[in-house]
């Protein structure tokens, strides 16, 4: 694992070719001053100082995205290992599995509530074909069943079986399940 980043490479790069131009300027410039003691083996030696601190500067800047790449690549896999743990913390099969239980209880919710209506239907029907008992009438005022206790009769025309003063034939299983998602 390299220890120095892109910005790092390419600093020690360019302070290099910075430190070969000022040299090179300045003999340039003592012997523009008519400085005798510059050689021009001093010069050539600066340019080609220069010319490899140039070289220098292109290798770091390959290097230099070399490590970029291999930064990003290490974030990559590290951004998608954390996002794997937290996938894997809360699997989606789990929620498939109590998706799956959800909807066997609402079948055997919906199974319960048509049993219980089927009943209903079947006990309302039972008072009519005896008519052992006779029909308790709807009190609109109240809209419920005048006295207490087991009773039948009809509600603006539809099929009533009263319980305590309660219409009891059927559930609506489209509601009750309704209901109890919106407050499950």
């Amino acid at each position: 694992m390299s220890i120095d980043t892109p910005e790092r490479i390419l600093a020690a790069a360019d302070a290099e070719v910075e430190e070969a131009d000022a040299e090179l300027q300045g003999l340039e410039q003592r012997v523009i001053a008519d400085d005798a003691d510059v050689t021009p083996e001093q010069i050539e030696k600066a340019r080609s100082r220069r010319y490899f601190a140039g070289l220098r500067r292109q290798a770091a800047g390959k290097r230099a995205e070399t490590e970029r790449q291999r930064l990003a690549e290490e974030a990559r896999r590290a951004t998608l290992a954390e996002v794997q743990r937290l996938l894997d913390a809360a699997p989606k099969t789990a929620v498939y599995e109590k998706l799956a239980a959800a909807q066997q209880a609402v079948t055997e919710l919906r199974d319960a509530i048509d049993a219980y209506n089927t009943a209903g239907q079947a006990a309302w029907e039972t008072f009519a074909r005896t008519k052992a008992v006779p029909t308790t009438p709807y009190d609109p005022t109240t809209g419920a069943q005048p006295r207490p206790g087991l009773g039948w009769g009809y509600i603006h025309g539809a099929r009533a079986l009263w319980l305590d003063g309660r219409n009891i034939i059927a559930i609506h299983s489209t509601e009750l399940v309704k209901r109890v998602v919106e407050e499950g």
